[in-house]
Order: structure tokens, then sequence, then C-alpha cells
């Protein structure tokens, strides 16, 4: 019985080391090659002594044991990838983070659990797991006492491919992180065979957005179709935009005007703007002879963006971005 028990406590304490230092397999609880932290450490032997219903996952707030399995997830962020991995989060964000018009009908059974969130109501739900972003950090130690809570900061995911990953490995769901890989290089594939002879190689594209009073650009990774304008289409990004906006890492970069051909030297143009119809930056912008002067907009390859259709980012949403987007790009083509 001493010999077992002292295997146990083994097992137990297999996986105690610190969180690493690098970004990534902090927040992510993965290596760099997309790999379970865990297995590194105390899952497999428990594993190879008949199984566990929990596992030890690095983050950046330490190693956190979860579920094996969790039934009960709230998702404070991310779960338009929870849906993609075919979980269904029990409670969610919707006034910050609900309201993608391909998330519909899922989104109806996710309880609101307010926006910033509710201890009330996640206490309510009685989560077996917690998952959240940045906007939450405050609330971080609160949310643990309820249930163990994975803090996977924004910043730490350099794409929505890459977060798939990371979750897939995180919850058990590396099979349907696969597929979703699979299904989404084909739908990318048809994509760029309908656009053949529109987009063409070292072909250029902006990604503009005004917001009623000022000019931003916008990255690869921020919404308003940057992943699938630059990384599925295969759009070029100016090198500024390239310099100051993606490789930055700020992704959001407010502009003036007189700066703003800089950015916009490129052959098309996608614009996104707020939808109360009150635009004044906008209005500024489309009657002023800088924007007039733009090559883009000479060409009439200047492709207007619905605010609500493309403002999010998750899994599913861009997915359903890529149809959109080819269609808008060949409704331009024929006109």
């Amino acid at each position: 019985m001493l010999i077992v028990f002292a295997i146990i406590v083994s097992a137990c304490g297999g996986n105690s080391e610190p969180a690493p230092a690098n970004g990534q397999q902090n927040a992510a609880g993965t290596n760099a090659s997309g790999s379970d932290s865990a297995s590194a450490g105390g899952e497999k032997e428990e594993e190879a002594q008949g199984g566990s219903d929990t596992r030890i996952v690095k983050t950046v707030k330490g190693d956190i044991e979860i579920p094996a399995n969790p039934q009960r997830i709230v998702a404070g962020y991310y779960h338009g990838t929870l849906l993609s991995l075919g979980i269904h989060p029990i409670g969610g964000s919707k006034e910050w983070w609900m309201g993608s018009p391909f998330l519909t009908s899922e989104e109806q059974t996710i309880e609101d659990i307010g926006s910033p969130a509710s201890l009330e109501k996640v206490l309510a739900l009685e989560p077996d797991l917690i998952v959240i972003n940045d906007t939450l950090i405050d609330s971080y130690d609160a949310l643990s006492k309820i249930a163990p809570t994975l803090l996977i900061p924004y910043d730490s995911i350099k794409n929505i491919r890459q977060e798939i990953t990371i979750f897939g490995d995180l919850l058990n769901k590396q099979e349907e992180a696969s597929k979703w890989h699979a299904d989404y290089e084909d739908k990318a594939k048809q994509a760029k065979e309908k656009l053949k002879g529109i987009v063409k190689p070292g072909m250029t594209a902006s990604l503009l957005e005004t917001d009623g009073k000022t000019i931003a650009m916008l990255g690869d990774n921020y919404g308003r179709g940057g992943e699938v304008i630059y990384h599925v289409f295969g759009f070029k990004a100016p090198p500024l935009v390239q310099k100051d906006v993606i490789d930055s890492g700020e992704q959001y970069k407010t502009v003036s005007l007189e700066v703003l051909p800089e950015y916009l030297n490129a052959d098309y143009i996608f614009l996104s703007s707020y939808p109360d119809g009150t635009d004044e930056a906008l209005n500024t912008l489309m009657e002023s002879s800088v924007w007039k002067s733009l090559k883009a907009v000479k060409e009439g390859h200047v492709i207007s963006l619905d605010y609500k259709t493309y403002f999010y980012f998750d899994p599913v949403s861009t997915f359903g971005q890529i149809d959109t987007l080819t269609d808008l790009l060949l409704r331009n083509q024929a006109q």
C-alpha cells in the first residue's frame, strides 16, 4: 500500500514546474508545435495508471487543473471557437461578443452572463470550466473561486488557425480541430478558384475603418475580414501597413488624413464604418482630394463592408466571411 501511495503522489506532483516565460506557451497551455503542454507532465502518467477525469494545463496564471472533458463551460470570450469544435458553452457575454450573423441560432441557447461578466450569473450556471481573455482579467481571482478558469490573452494568439489548434489541445478536441483546418483549407481553395484572374499574385489591399471621429488602419487579426483578405485571398498589405499595423502586433492604428495615402496605396481598399449613419470621419474622407486621388478609388476597387457582418473574427464567423467576401469581390469586378 505504501508503494502504491508513493506512485500516486509522484504522478500528482509530476507537473509542478512554473509556467514558461514565453507568451504563447504561457497563454495557451501549448508549446510551439501545438502539442498539449500537459502531456509532458502528470497527465500521461495518470492515464497510464487507469485514467483521470482532470488534467493539468499551463497558463499565464500558472498550472491549472481542469476537467478532462468539461461539460458546462462559461465563455467570457472565445465562444465561437468552442462552437467550432463542437462544444456548446452554457454562458457567454452577449453585449460585448455576441451578435454575429453566422452564429445566430447557436447564440440563442447561450445564457447571457453580462458585459462585463456578472459573478452572480456565472455562479448560478454552475460551470465546471470558465474561459476568458484580457477583458475579464480583473475578475480572474473571483471567477477562479467559482470554477477552474483559463485566461488566454488576446495578443498571445496570432490568428484563428492557431487558436483552433490551441483550444483543440486544451480541451481534448484535436480531431475536431484537424477537421476544421481541413474544411477551412478546402473553403479557401474554392474561393481562390472563383477569384482567379481577379486577385492576382502580388496584388495589395488595405483595410480601413472609420468610427465616426477617427480613421484607422486594421491588420490581419482584428476582424473586419482581415483574416480572409490577407490569408485566404492572398492579398499583400502595403509596406507601411505591414510594418506599422501587422508586424508590430498593433493590428489597429489611427492615422491622419494627411498620411493616409501612404497606407492606402493599394489595388483594393476594404472599408468598414460604424453603422449609425452619422460617420463624420467617413464623410470628410470621401469628400477629400486625398481620397479621390487614390488608385483603388479611381479604379472603382473600394469595397464597403457591413460592420455587423465583419466585426466578428471567431472561427465560425470567419469561415462564413470567405463566401460573403468572395461574392463582394465578384460583384465589384462585374460593375
